[in-house]
């Protein structure tokens, strides 16, 4: 029963270090990259939303 608990422990360990990794930015270009997908993914959102709307009415 141990060992299935140090199992678990260590993957959660390996989940929340790869977490933590993925949340980091590594450089100035990761946080412009993020940045302007972010901006994208925002535009695609609202049009999206104008497209349902549309077809609605």
């Amino acid at each position: 029963m141990s060992e299935r608990q140090n199992n678990q422990s260590l993957l959660a360990q390996y989940v929340e270090a790869f977490l933590d990794y993925l949340r980091r930015p590594k450089t100035v270009f990761d946080l412009k990259d993020r940045t302007k997908a972010l901006i994208i993914l925002v535009f695609i959102i609202i049009l999206l939303q104008k497209v349902v709307e549309f077809f609605l009415d």
